[in-house]
């Protein structure tokens, strides 16, 4: 166990004393950090411009999925409100399949906070 420890720290060290010896790996360590945040930066800017310019991808006022639930890898029941009704439909890889009308309308899921978040910062109306 102490050999273990002693290696550990050896590992953790090792690289800082590297820095503090040569301000050459204070440049490079530097440098990548700058090139990590740069492609970073490009990762969140091409979301934002797929989000913008995909007309697919903006919300529908006659058209809104209430549930989603998977039922296998590539099959799931969506609840789906359109003219105030809620209906089930069947999705697969292949098709789509109306199932039925419900009775009673579903209650919408509250979205988790930081997904209210993210649709709110993803969404082009919400700019100011």
């Amino acid at each position: 166990m102490k050999k273990n420890i002693g290696l550990l720290s050896t590992l953790l060290i090792v690289p800082f004393s590297l820095l503090a010896a040569e301000p050459a790996g204070f440049q490079q360590l530097a440098s990548m950090i700058m090139s990590l945040l740069l492609v970073v930066g490009c990762i969140v800017l091409l979301a934002v411009l797929i989000k913008r310019f995909n007309p697919q991808m903006t919300p529908s006022d006659e058209f809104k999925v209430i549930r989603s639930i998977n039922i296998g890898s590539k099959e799931r029941l969506l609840v789906v409100e359109m003219d105030n009704k809620h209906h089930v439909l069947g999705v697969t890889s292949g098709s789509i399949n109306y199932l039925y009308q419900l009775e009673t309308p579903l209650a919408e899921q509250q979205m988790p906070e930081f997904a209210k978040q993210l649709a709110h910062f993803m969404n082009p109306k919400n700019k100011k």
